[in-house]
């Protein structure tokens, strides 16, 4: 953290971090190249009855694999985890490239649906506490450039042994954009969709806002330390703008030919003391709904990934253990399934895209619902983050929930909740700001 906040303005750095010391930590700064975009109806792509929205009119994945044409990454000598590569996200409207839903008024006009960097320079932290300073080589590069990496690394790194400590940051005064009652109001049409067989679940979310921290590094640091998990995140991107994640969700891990998502369902508070601790999560462990909400994801999540892989080759490692997060339980499930690489990202993001846990069941109709409720775009929230190495190829991404986006002096967050038959109106609402706790001790209940 403190290396971050040593990095100027201009490094453009990027974080992947494995905050609760689970895995692999990466910083990378001075991107080479770069691609970002944002996503329109397609002009060509003439809507009917049976087909009344327009796709998108490009595939932002496979921008992204346009840009990194011809690229083969030797990764062996640097051990696993993230070394590198193209590091960005993809936000939630992506997925007007391959699946067809209402559309609504763009998220942001100077913030991007999408964009990746490509990063040579970076350090990367092992579970067991030692680092390395990495640089990817071009094969005709600049023979001082390692040197030069060197010299920068040196530089930070004083300037970072003096910014070890670091003040406290207020918490948030996080304001529901959205009212209780119109969120509850939203539920019970859910609820009557659900009735009517239309669909089994949907995810169903709203913002919050506050004026954003003077800070975005200094904040973001601060907050790791009260959330920690396996998938945070920082981008900075443009002027001042910024994407913070302190996710607990894996969507796809790809290892050549291997693919796994993760997909969470299922929430309960932690306790005021171990009694109440013990008995909210043998709550979660025993409800039949919460497990019927997980169980209705992973067979998406299979059916995702069944679109890339061979007779046979999905696999569900776990339909659903209990983890334990600072302020919360979550339910967790593992599938994994093998794929042919050479479909590349665009086949995989076309198959799995948005993710299964933030959109439903079945997911094109979820994803009309979802629109038809919320009447908003969603921005990066219920994207993807993370990096793809090509070549083998490799790559890690998360679902970005528990993020905030940052514009200038404007911070947003949002949080959702996954509606089924039985849904209590007001338990949802309870439950989405459960989840946007962590951001601010402030928010509780009584905001409402």
């Amino acid at each position: 953290m403190a290396l971050l906040a040593a990095l100027p303005a201009e490094a453009r750095p990027a974080l992947l971090d494995s905050s609760d010391g689970s895995g692999v930590g990466w910083l990378g700064w001075s991107p080479d190249q770069e691609i970002s975009g944002k996503i329109r109806p397609s002009s060509t792509d003439a809507g009917t009855e049976n087909r009344p929205w327009p796709l998108a009119d490009h595939d932002p994945a496979l921008a992204v694999e346009e840009a990194m044409a011809g690229e083969s990454w030797n990764t062996a000598d640097v051990g696993p985890g993230p070394v590198g590569g193209w590091v960005g996200w993809f936000g939630f409207e992506c997925g007007h490239a391959w699946e067809r839903w209402p559309w609504s008024a763009p998220y942001s006009e100077s913030f991007p649906d999408y964009a990746f960097a490509r990063y040579r320079r970076s350090v990367q932290w092992k579970a067991d506490g030692s680092a390395q300073l990495l640089w990817a080589e071009l094969p005709r590069g600049n023979p001082s450039e390692a040197q030069e990496v060197i010299r920068e690394w040196e530089a930070w790194m004083k300037k970072a042994d003096g910014l070890s400590s670091m003040d406290e940051v207020a918490p948030l005064a996080l304001t529901p954009i959205k009212s209780s009652e119109d969120y509850q109001n939203s539920v019970r049409v859910l609820r009557q969709w659900i009735g009517d067989g239309e669909l089994f679940q949907a995810n169903l979310s709203h913002v919050l806002s506050a004026q954003a921290p003077p800070d975005p590094r200094h904040f973001f640091a601060k907050l790791r330390e009260h959330q920690p998990t396996a998938m945070s995140a920082f981008m900075e991107w443009g002027g001042e703008q910024a994407l913070l994640s302190w996710t607990p969700e894996r969507f796809l891990s790809i290892q050549g030919e291997q693919l796994e998502t993760f997909p969470i369902k299922g929430t309960a508070p932690r306790g005021k003391n171990q009694r109440e601790d013990h008995l909210s999560r043998e709550g979660l462990e025993k409800s039949e709904k919460e497990c019927a909400e997980l169980n209705m994801i992973v067979d998406m999540a299979r059916h995702d990934l069944g679109r890339l892989a061979p007779p046979g080759g999905v696999h569900v490692v776990s339909e659903g253990a209990v983890e334990t997060f600072p302020t919360l339980y979550h339910r967790t499930a593992q599938i994994s399934s093998q794929w042919n690489p050479r479909q590349g990202l665009s086949s995989l993001m076309k198959a799995t895209f948005p993710p299964a846990s933030v959109t439903g069941a079945p997911k094109v109709r979820a994803l009309q619902a979802i629109q038809e409720l919320e009447g908003t775009a969603r921005g990066p929230y219920c994207g993807c983050f993370g990096y793809w190495i090509p070549g083998e190829p490799r790559g890690d991404f998360s679902v970005l929930i528990r993020s905030a986006v940052i514009q200038g002096k404007e911070l947003e967050v949002s949080v959702g909740a996954g509606i089924v038959w039985d849904s209590d109106p007001l338990k949802e609402w309870q439950e989405t700001l459960l989840k946007a706790r962590y951001l601010s001790s402030a928010l509780d209940e009584t905001t409402a």
